[in-house]
């Protein structure tokens, strides 16, 4: 029987969504103005707030997702949450900030932030072979010259490594709508029939993978799509690698490290997308049958991918993450140092960016560079952001930097 996949959305940024248990911070939002595009006075909380609500709704409805959460937080400060729909359709349960989803590619953002902490300490380099700390991963040629694949190709997607197609030609026409970039509009009907990744066979794997050595398994062997630093191509399998590295540098499996991670960060409802530990308010996760109903999705485990897309979180955590993120952006005393974020937040070249034609990757972040070509005409703010895609959900985390000079006391600026 065919099936779509339907994603349970997981919508969030330190400007971001949710509904079904409504709870919004006034008091605290009153200390933050609004300001609106058509008008240069600050609009009321109550009018911001409806018409969020309605976006909201309008997402949902015409999505058809079953359960959407957003979560919004602006200088540090929680301004909205909401949860709209079911986090459990067969049991009425509604969406709600706490409901833990997968959050699909943000895995690459959080794996980002361990490694960056990592580089600043001096415990690894971006510029080495990535040989140098997994002996095991083959040296690769391209065109019968050797080609050398670095941490820094690693996580901006210019390694060369395959995704989920082990076919070249597959690869370059291949797109879904969060994680791949259009590049050919004349293929064949069978050749579209491929495009949705949430069809791949490899992406369906349901079997658990004990090590990221078993892991690397899946890919190492094959050969590469184009020399290193030339080309982009989005890789998920491409992080695996980079969770190979930590591990060599921090003698501690990966997922043992990441939990330390999350302790460290205080989000208290981060996990490995793991399925025997019971995981409360973890949501179901949905497809589409051939008529349109729903039907529960097929079980996958994403043990094969922990950094690049094997984290499960809420709304509220990702919020948290992304304002921890801004704070070492704009402060000398965060998690990472200020040089650092700016660095990973940088666009680098080469790259280009599937949600936003705008934008380019940075390192594990998509970064948008503020522009203003005319007065009155199309221009943009700087900000980074994440998607991700996953079988039954997709997830958003964006945040945006004040970029005015005006005097704060307040540690965060901006959302």
């Amino acid at each position: 029987m065919a099936r779509r996949i339907l994603k349970v959305s997981l919508v969030t940024a330190t400007l971001a969504v949710s509904a079904c248990g409504t709870t919004i911070y006034l008091d605290s939002s009153k200390q933050i103005g609004i300001t609106s595009p058509t008008d240069p006075k600050k609009i009321t909380w109550s009018k911001a707030i409806q018409a969020v609500d309605k976006l909201c709704e309008q997402v949902k409805n015409e999505s058809g997702t079953p359960g959407l959460v957003v979560s919004v937080s602006v200088d540090g400060l929680p301004v909205y949450q909401k949860g709209l729909g079911y986090a459990d359709v067969e049991n009425h349960i509604p969406c709600q900030s706490n409901t833990v989803m997968r959050i699909a590619s943000i895995s690459k953002s959080m794996t980002m932030a361990v490694v960056a902490k990592l580089w600043q300490e001096g415990g690894l380099s971006l510029d080495k072979p990535v040989q140098e700390y997994v002996s095991d991963f083959p040296e690769k040629f391209v065109d019968g010259e050797k080609a050398e694949i670095t941490l820094r190709h690693l996580v901006s997607h210019l390694s060369g490594i395959r995704h989920y197609e082990k076919a070249p030609a597959l690869s370059d026409i291949s797109s879904t709508t969060i994680d791949r970039n259009p590049q050919n509009d004349t293929v064949s009907d069978t050749q579209r029939k491929n495009k949705n990744e949430f069809e791949n066979q490899e992406y369906l794997l349901n079997s658990y993978f004990e090590s990221v050595s078993k892991s690397l398994a899946l890919f190492k062997d094959d050969d590469l799509f184009s020399k290193p630093g030339v080309k982009f191509l989005y890789t998920t399998h491409g992080w695996t690698l980079v969770s190979a590295v930590v591990e060599s540098v921090v003698k501690k499996s990966f997922p043992s490290y990441m939990k330390v991670f999350f302790h460290e960060m205080g989000l208290r409802n981060t996990y490995l997308d793991e399925n025997k530990p019971l995981i409360f308010n973890r949501a179901k996760y949905y497809v589409r049958n051939e008529k349109g109903r729903l039907e529960n999705a097929p079980n996958v485990d994403n043990s094969y991918k922990w950094a690049g897309g094997g984290f499960l979180s809420t709304s509220d955590d990702l919020v948290k993450f992304g304002n921890a993120m801004l704070y070492s952006y704009q402060n000398s005393n965060g998690f990472l140092k200020r040089d650092t974020v700016q660095m990973i937040w940088s666009p680098v070249s080469s790259t280009s960016l599937a949600w936003d034609r705008d934008g380019q990757y940075g390192m594990g972040w998509g970064v948008i560079s503020s522009h203003s070509n005319y007065p009155f005409c199309k221009s943009r703010q700087f900000y980074v952001s994440h998607t991700g895609g996953a079988i039954g959900a997709s997830s958003v985390l964006l945040v945006l930097p004040r970029n005015d000079d005006t005097p704060s006391d307040k540690p965060i600026r901006g959302g």
